[in-house]
Formats: C-alpha cells, structure tokens, sequence
C-alpha cells in the first residue's frame, strides 16, 4: 500500500465535476492496469478531532510499492491543484426558500448540507424551518429533526391528537431557535426504517407531525436523510410536496435527483464549521508562521507543507488536531509492502 497525503481539507461531491470526472480516472485505471488493485480517496472530515485527518491517497498494488507511491503522489498533486473547486455553491435559508417558491416544477428539494448526521451534527436545526413558518409556506416538508423527547412526547400523546409542542434546535448555536406550536400527531413508527442503496438505515422510532402545513417528522436515532422512503414510510408522498427539506451534504443526491425537479444546496446557520477559510472561534491562537518550504528528496515535487497554515484556514478545529497540523509534517509519498 501506498499513501500520499495531500495536506488539505476539502469537500468533495461526486455528483460533480471536478470530483466526478477524477473518480471516474481513478476507476479507469483500475480496470485497466492488472498491477493496480485499488485506488481510494480518503478525505475525512473538517473538523475530525485525529493527527490524521485530512485528504489522503491510498493506492494498493500487486507488490510493486514503488509504482504505488509514484501513483499516489501523480493522483494527490492532481487533487491538491483542484483545491477549493469541488464544493458545490450553496445559497444562504431565505435565498433557498425564495427560489423554492418561485419555483414552476416540483418537488424542489433543499439541502441542509450542514446540519448533517453523517458529519456529525446533531441533525436538529431549524433554521430553514423557520424561514417556511416565517414566509408562510405550505405543502412542504422537513425530513428531519432529530428530537428524541418531542418524540417521546408524540408517543405518549398518541397519534390523531393535537398537543403544544416545543422541538429542535437544542443540541448547539448555530442550529437556530426551538420551535414553539400546537402540532397534530399525524403518524408514529417504532424503530423507522429508510432505504440506502440495498441497505436499510435506522432513523429509530419517530413521528410525523404537521405544524402550521407543514410536514415535519421527527427522529430519535441521529441519520442523514439518504432517500425518499424516508418521508414515506412516514405518510408523506414526497412527490406530492412541493418542498423538501432534508439533511445531508451528498449522499441523499442518488436517490433524490430521481425525483426533484431541482435540488439547492443550502448553508443555513453554523451547525458545523462550514467553510474553514472563514469559519472563526472563540479559541485565541498566536499569530501563524510562514508556509515551511519542502526541501527533501521524497517531497520535493510538493514544494509547500502548509503546517502552519493551519491555524489561519482552519481556526475551528479543535486545539489538539490545530497542533498536530502545524508541525513541519512535509507532504510526502509513504510506501510500504502489503
């Protein structure tokens, strides 16, 4: 196995281009060359709390460590020139739920990238909840917010009834306000269900409630929103909605373009710390150094590790992923036989 590491953070979609047309490469190769027995990209997640954590390449051969490194390292430099181009642009609540409006065919389905489950959020923003109550909407969907004791609450009243109902937004700032309202218990199920590809994914027991016209449903176990059967193993034909408001970065994409006549990806609220370039906290760091030259043999095709980079881009991270990024680590190819 070989591993390059890119020394960057990115996110990387593969619905699109660049990503698309670079795994589609990678994929090629494999096929083509009986020495190359596997490719993978490895990009981890902003705010992984590991020495580790960035973008990574990971090429396995047929016991030809050298060919791998060379591989890795042309394949990483490849994905280090692209940085910063392969996030999709994402549009702010009220600029998402305008275009949803206006829009002539439906469903539009808006993604709350950040408030993802699969990244590590808690799943129970509201912020795009309350631009719809705020704008009136109706016939719309939020699939969903995680909040096990208003799930609870729901269990206990029973479906059909109509209780006052505080829910959301209690897990961090950032997440928006906890949303206030007399709800009707429209449908509960024990231990929900989604598809997956050929899988089933858990959303534990949960309830759909409807507040003001607008469906909601409300889940107990933490999980990304990947497919439409999420609304309707729930009662809602997402179909028949006009708006669709699930949490996921890039996974719901294959499932959901089958159905949406137009997706928007929406950064609503600071969840997660969506943009690394900008993204500040309250951590007081000193002033960073300069970028460290890469001089040796191995590294030299890199040029630049950006150790100390680090605390400028990515000031969010936790202090002890900050400190292991700033030392002079140089962005080199390590090799060794599988």
């Amino acid at each position: 196995m070989s591993v390059f590491d890119c020394r960057m953070i990115d996110v990387f979609p593969t619905s699109r281009d660049p990503m698309r047309s670079f795994v589609d490469k990678i994929m090629r190769i494999e096929k083509e060359d009986p020495e190359i027995l596997s490719i993978s990209v490895v990009h981890g997640f902003m705010v992984g709390d590991v020495p580790e954590m960035g973008t990574k390449l990971l090429v396995v051969t047929d016991n030809n460590p050298q060919k791998g490194a060379a591989l890795a390292r042309e394949l990483g430099m490849e994905l280090f020139s692209k940085r910063g181009t392969f996030m999709v642009p994402q549009i702010d609540e009220k600029e998402a739920v305008s275009r949803a409006m206006a829009a002539k065919a439906w469903p539009v389905v808006i993604a709350d990238v950040w408030d993802n489950p699969g990244g590590g959020t808690a799943g129970d923003a509201t912020v795009i909840l309350e631009e719809l109550l705020a704008r009136r909407v109706e016939n719309a969907a939020i699939g969903t917010i995680w909040d096990p004791i208003a799930v609870q609450i729901c269990f206990a009243a029973g479906e059909g009834a109509e209780i006052p109902l505080r829910f959301g937004a209690k897990s961090a700032p950032g997440t928006g306000n906890p949303v206030d309202g007399m709800v009707k218990v429209i449908k509960l199920v024990k231990n929900a269900e989604m598809q997956f590809g050929e899988s089933l994914a858990p959303f534990g027991d949960a309830a759909h409630i409807v507040l003001d016209g607008i469906d909601i449903i409300l889940n107990s176990t933490r999980a990304q929103s990947f497919d439409p059967s999420l609304f309707s193993v729930m009662g809602i034909d997402p179909t028949k909605q006009k708006i669709l408001v699930i949490k996921s970065t890039n996974h719901f994409f294959a499932s959901f373009s089958k159905i949406a006549a137009e997706i928007l990806y929406c950064s609503a609220g600071t969840p997660y710390p969506n943009n690394p370039a900008t993204t500040r906290s309250n951590v007081d760091l000193p002033e960073p150094d300069s970028p460290t030259i890469a001089t040796d043999s191995v590294a030299a095709t890199s040029r630049i590790t950006w150790r100390s980079a680090v605390s400028r881009s990515l000031p969010n991270v936790p202090r002890r992923t900050q400190k292991s990024l700033r030392r002079p680590v140089q962005r080199t190819a390590y090799a060794w036989s599988s």
